[in-house]
């Protein structure tokens, strides 16, 4: 059995990576603000016959959370478990459309503290857990947009970036520890975020989040390489 932990695991591509792990007999820790959602994933996931993992939801909404919240959630996960095989920093929020000129500075900080400022906080408390395993991974979900269409994205494009250079700050501290580094920048695929910011999109012609999971899985837990991908 290995031990996860997702965040933003109620919907979109935490949801689908939330259930293709739970098809092995993996433990998950999901980890959402949108306790609602977490019930009917856990419902969802115990009340199948096929889906064999055991969920534990851990209710945090990573804007209001203070590093007393994550010390709580290092101690939790400590006395638990003692040790992760995986973490995947999934969660994130993304605003609508607007150019810098224009962005408003309250959003600007709650986007960045959500999206980057969190992470930090999750990097420092479950890296120690990661370690005490015999082979675990830390997977960043970034974003390929950014970098092909950057304009309008704004404090969720810096934040993204921000991101993928923490995750190579921290791979590089930590060579020769059981923890493999991974910045997932994926391309788009189907969610009610990406349909609000391009209503006028085909959902059919991109992927599911589904498909999108199974691709990330395929390349982190499976072996196998996509150029979108990356191992620190």
């Amino acid at each position: 059995m290995s031990i996860y932990v997702i965040t933003g695991a109620a919907q979109g591509l935490g949801r689908s990576l939330s259930l293709a792990l739970a098809k092995e007999n993996n433990q998950l820790i999901l980890l959402d603000k949108d306790l609602k959602a977490l019930n009917y994933l856990y419902d969802e996931i115990t009340s199948s016959s096929e889906l064999k993992a055991e969920p534990a939801l851990y209710p945090m909404d990573l804007l209001g959370a203070n590093i007393d919240h994550y010390q709580a959630l290092s101690s939790t996960l400590k006395a638990e478990y003692g040790y992760l095989d995986g973490v995947f920093l999934n969660a994130a929020t993304l605003p609508a459309f607007t150019p810098i000129d224009l962005f408003d500075y309250t959003q600007w900080y709650e986007v960045l503290h959500t999206n980057l400022n969190a992470n930090f906080h999750l990097i420092q408390q479950t890296l120690p857990l990661l370690k005490q395993a015999n082979k675990s991974l830390m997977v960043a979900v970034l974003d390929q947009n950014i970098i092909e269409h950057p304009a309008y994205y704004g404090a969720y494009g810096v934040a993204k970036a921000g991101l993928e250079q923490l995750m190579k700050s921290t791979a590089k501290e930590n060579p020769g520890t059981p923890v493999r580094f991974y910045n997932a920048k994926l391309e788009a695929f189907q969610s009610n975020t990406r349909s609000r910011q391009f209503p006028s999109e085909n959902p059919a012609t991109i992927p599911t989040s589904d498909e999108a999971a199974i691709q990330l899985l395929d390349v982190v837990l499976e072996g196998l390489t996509s150029e979108l991908i990356e191992k620190l």
